[in-house]
């Protein structure tokens, strides 16, 4: 009798074999990994002095208040609380630019529709604290930035006659209240192509009254900065 020869059966894939295609799936998924987390750890460009920064930002008052903004959905959210808000473009500026704090830089007014101002006034405090807070800052990243005017501390003693001939009402006007101012922009600060026809507007707050005067600070608190890219 011939004995029967037992065959092996044969095995689909060798046990190595399994492994190295295991080996290979999981360096395949970790380079597939790699090149969608790479763009996370990339270095963001940062603003350095000498460099032209574009920005987005709101201006907010000593309570917090914001006065003038390039947010829209800030805009239509403050809109919606019965708040006065004006709207304006994003800005170019140089970083950690340095000019006179009396100079007055003319923001555009985009919304709503304002007539006898050239536009929003900026004091260099504030322009020269926005530009140096803007070094070390990455593209994308957003900063409050406060403001500091020294021993100036930007206050006007209106009589009833002074408060009357710059349209204030006297008798309606109270401590708290908003009111808008009109500085003469010039000097100006050339950061951008508005005209200077008319005064900028400034908004004050009263926080004084008596019965025959009125005083009235316009400091700012602070700006929110959104860095949004470096031109240069």
């Amino acid at each position: 009798m011939k004995k029967s020869q037992q065959k092996t059966p044969k095995s689909d894939t060798a046990p190595w074999m399994k492994w190295a295609y295991v080996g290979i799936a999981l360096l395949v998924a970790v380079a597939m990994v790699g090149t969608y987390l790479a763009p996370m750890f990339e270095k963001k460009p940062t603003a350095q002095v000498g460099n032209t920064a574009v920005i987005g930002y709101t201006i907010l008052d000593e309570d917090g208040r914001p006065l003038i903004t390039t947010d829209q959905n800030l805009l239509a959210s403050e809109y919606e609380k019965g708040n006065f808000v004006l709207l304006t473009y994003g800005l170019e500026m140089p970083v950690g630019a340095q000019v006179s704090g009396e100079n007055i830089a003319v923001m555009p007014i985009v919304y709503p529709e304002i007539t006898g101002f050239s536009g929003f006034g900026l004091l260099g405090f504030e322009t020269n604290a926005i530009s140096v807070g803007l070094v070390g800052m990455q593209a994308g990243e957003t900063k409050t930035i406060d403001f500091s005017y020294g021993v100036n501390d930007l206050e006007m003693n209106l009589s009833v006659e002074d408060a009357n001939g710059i349209g204030l009402n006297f008798t309606n006007t109270k401590v708290g209240d908003l009111v808008p101012l009109g500085l003469a922009a010039s000097p100006d600060i050339p950061l951008g192509n508005e005209t200077n026809e008319t005064a900028a507007l400034r908004f004050g707050e009263v926080v004084d009254k008596t019965d025959d005067s009125l005083v009235i600070t316009h400091r700012y608190g602070s700006a929110r900065v959104t860095l949004s890219g470096i031109t240069g």
